[in-house]
């Protein structure tokens, strides 16, 4: 058992935020990202980096969840997070049949079926996660949330859902009391105090279509990645002077015009999972690029104004949005290869930790063979499987060696020694 990290004061050290994606299976990238941070970096650096803020969608969300639960036990929770990842076996996580398919039309046309599971609420889903949310609420020890931030393990934790009745994101807090109290004037963004729980996580994560929609209260809520798929807004709201950014989506170099002429007609399931990627796989380098264009105006209006005309800038842009301006800094973090492109080599390589499944696991192995399977972007949000979760989270792993003296630069004065 490990000792627990002590909590320590703040003093001058930056308010840092970790800020996670959404992906489905994908998620593994971080857990593999979150080792190399706690493990390799920690031993450069002297000690663990302290987060103090967790901002987290979809997958990003039950990350963001489990580190602000196991924050008092830093230095294991990559090991922690890779191990549980590498152990899942696909139909152990999930299913989907008959049933599930024939109910997905109802549930598009608003009158799907709502079931009541140990208590809660779903509603449609074309994949059955029942296992898959049993393993998220043992995975993580939702009462030591409350518990750490008490004692200063972290400040604030928040997960984004998408409200299904309004189209709103609805951004769950659980801040401390030095946090601000004023939120987006965005009229489709709404805060929302809460002690975290599972429902919310799992709300946060409710793929469109293929999960079901999770009740919180009387309100229906699926995956957080439909508005806002990287939460970069909550963390700059909740007083980030640092971001550190974890992205699921390849960047590729730009593609040639011969390239594109000479693609096949896409599959159905090519279709479907371009469709994900343009849902929960945002634009996350628009936002780092405002960020940035910001954090220059701030500088060049401070070096070229006097004291008396910097005080009246904050007042004025206070008075406008709520908040004053500041320089954040910021450094981000994405996979160096197509996430799709590896789902579909794992699965036409027949590396799966299961064997069996029935009808529907067969025809998620069939995904990988399907035409346009280059890019299986569908298999990659669902192949809950610890032959892929072990090559996605490596990649985590090596993309943050590569990065080892931005990250150290970056993160060395936010680290906790002695």
């Amino acid at each position: 058992m490990s000792v627990p990290t002590r909590p320590v004061r703040r003093g001058d050290r930056p308010r840092l935020a970790l800020v996670l994606s959404g992906g489905g299976a994908r998620g593994a990238y971080e857990a593999g990202v979150v080792r190399y941070i706690r493990e390799e970096l920690a031993g450069d650096l002297g000690g663990q980096v302290q987060f103090d803020i967790y901002c987290g969608t979809s997958v990003g969300a039950i990350h963001a969840c489990f580190l602000a639960a196991t924050s008092d036990l830093a230095p294991v929770q990559g090991r922690m997070l890779v191990d549980r990842w590498e152990s899942f076996v696909l139909e152990e996580m999930v299913s989907f049949g008959l049933r599930e398919f024939l109910r997905a039309p109802a549930t598009l046309l608003g009158s799907g079926h709502i079931e009541e599971i140990e208590g809660e609420r779903r509603l449609g889903g074309v994949v059955e996660t029942r296992k898959l949310e049993r393993v998220v609420r043992r995975l993580i020890p939702w009462g030591q949330i409350a518990v750490n931030q008490q004692r200063g393990f972290f400040e604030s934790l928040s997960v984004t859902a998408t409200d299904i009745g309004s189209g709103k994101s609805v951004v769950f807090l659980q801040k401390g009391p030095g946090n601000p109290t004023h939120w987006s004037k965005d009229p489709f963004v709404r805060a929302q105090a809460v002690n975290i729980a599972p429902e919310h996580a799992m709300a946060s994560a409710s793929l469109p279509i293929l999960f079901p929609a999770v009740a919180v209260g009387d309100r229906f809520f699926c995956d957080g990645g439909l508005r806002q798929n990287t939460p970069l807004s909550p963390a700059l709201r909740l007083g980030a002077d640092k971001v550190l950014v974890i992205g699921l989506r390849h960047k590729p170099p730009a593609m040639e015009k011969s390239d594109e002429e000479s693609m096949p007609y896409p599959g159905a399931a090519f279709l479907v999972g371009k469709i994900l990627n343009a849902f929960l796989l945002d634009h996350i380098d628009y936002d780092l690029d405002r960020l940035r264009r910001f954090n220059a105006v701030i500088r060049a209006v401070r070096e070229a104004a006097g004291p008396n005309d910097s005080e009246r800038f904050e007042e004025v842009v206070t008075k406008m949005r709520g908040a004053p301006y500041r320089v954040v800094d910021e450094l981000m973090i994405r996979p160096s290869i197509d996430l799709g492109g590896l789902a579909g080599e794992i699965g036409r390589s027949g590396k799966f930790k299961g064997t069996g499944g029935g009808p529907g696991i067969q025809m998620l192995r069939r995904l990988a063979t399907a035409r346009g399977a280059d890019e299986a972007d569908l298999l990659s949000y669902i192949l809950f499987d610890g032959f892929y979760a072990a090559e996605v989270a490596r990649t985590g792993y090596e993309d943050a060696r590569t990065q080892h003296e931005e990250l150290a630069k970056f993160l060395g004065d936010c680290v906790i020694r002695g």
